[in-house]
């Protein structure tokens, strides 16, 4: 029996406003809302770190100045702590020592310094004057806390503990450091230069450059989930490539996954913005910060990148925060955490519960349809072409004569 053409351009358009009615899967979705700032004044930030415990942030900037405040209520001034410097270098970076007793800043002119938390002290490190002026870029403990690792502008790479003080590590290039990560578990920790590529530090001390990743500007890398070995790098040009750490020697750590003897950065291709640096997100996720203002989640164990706060929706929200950058985001759990700019302007984030969702019976009604509809076209689109039936019937030998 033929179907009409009005008949069937009713069928089709019944089936698609079907599925067009179904709700859709999206990403994640999230709101915002203003704290008060750090300061009445426009700061210089340029770092933070949460302490181990999750119960203090401390942020670093221009000007020698370090400051504290609670993690869990940003917005309560009466909880910050106020602490003295006594530097005017900028500093770039802070770590957290493991024990949250302690924490290492990195800044100009060869700042290496020690904030204690007990009495809200900075001091300088021993052996510090072996940076001589240097500017220093980035900080990290590893695992164990035993050692801490600091990166310079000029390429240096330098370890530190208490009973050896800085000394500068063998092997280092010569462009800068823009980032170091630790394994959380593993006393193996990576680096990324702009120029160099990305290095591996083993238990030992020995630093190893992975094969193939100096092409490209490397901006950060993080280490987020303890139960995976890979440390995942982000560059300029929106490449990301995940380095496998190999455990029992570091130095034949690979960025090559699958094998083929090629490194190969995969590429974010949805929009325009560009990676610039990270914060750890909830769940051994990394929450990667983008220019101009917005951030993704990276999602170690699919290696994929889904959208987390877009520019468009922080100008719709506040064109003064769409004019910062970000400095550090820390979560309580997805999508619910909070933002610190540069400038000192704190926003917090939380799920957008009026986001629809999709249940269980409706994903599987949705894949259903998604599946079927393909097919419910193409045989609407054959019953009504008699061309098409002859065709079909001539291929099966059913006009064959006996």
């Amino acid at each position: 029996m033929l179907i009409s053409a009005p008949t069937m351009r009713k069928l089709m358009a019944i089936v698609l406003i079907g599925v067009l009615l179904l709700p859709l899967a999206s990403a994640s979705e999230v709101k915002f809302s203003d704290l008060t700032p750090l300061s009445s004044q426009n700061l210089a930030l340029n770092a933070g770190d949460v302490s181990p415990d999750g119960t203090t942030v401390l942020v670093v900037g221009s000007d020698g100045f370090v400051h504290g405040f609670s993690a869990n209520e940003p917005g309560d001034r009466a909880k910050d702590i106020s602490i003295d410097s006594g530097r005017s270098a900028s500093f770039n970076d802070v770590a957290w020592h493991p024990n949250g007793e302690t924490a290492l800043i990195a800044g100009d002119l060869g700042a290496a310094l020690r904030y204690v938390h007990s009495d809200q002290t900075i001091e300088s490190l021993n052996g510090a004057t072996i940076v001589n002026g240097i500017e220093l870029t980035n900080v990290e403990w590893r695992a164990g806390g035993d050692l801490a690792f600091f990166g310079a502008k000029n390429g240096n790479i330098y370890s530190f503990n208490q009973g050896e003080g800085l000394t500068e590590m063998e092997g280092s290039m010569n462009s800068t450091v823009t980032d170091i990560a630790c394994h959380l578990e593993q006393n193996i920790c990576v680096l990324t230069t702009l120029e160099d590529g990305i290095g591996v530090i083993d238990r030992t001390r020995e630093l190893t450059w992975i094969s193939g990743t100096s092409n490209q500007a490397w901006m950060a890398i993080d280490c987020p989930k303890s139960t995976l070995y890979t440390c995942t790098g982000f560059a300029s040009g929106r490449q990301y490539l995940s380095i496998r750490l190999d455990i029992e020697d570091a130095s034949k750590s690979t960025g090559d996954l699958d094998g083929d003897g090629k490194t190969e950065a995969r590429l974010l291709e949805n929009g325009d913005s560009d990676f610039i640096k990270l914060s750890r997100g909830y769940d051994g996720t990394t929450v990667v910060h983008m220019a101009p203002m917005e951030s993704v989640r990276y999602q170690p164990k699919l290696n994929e990148i889904f959208i987390h706060t877009s520019s468009e929706e922080l100008t719709a929200f506040n064109p003064t925060v769409a004019g910062d950058s970000i400095t550090l985001i820390w979560e309580k759990g997805e999508n619910d955490g909070w933002m610190m700019t540069n400038t000192g302007k704190i926003v917090q984030i939380t799920p957008d519960v009026t986001t629809p969702t999709l249940g269980i019976m409706e994903t599987l009604v949705f894949t259903a349809v998604a599946i079927s509809v393909p097919g419910v076209i193409i045989g609407l689109i054959y019953m009504n072409s008699p061309f098409l039936q002859r065709k079909y019937r001539q291929l099966r030998g059913f006009d064959k004569k006996k």
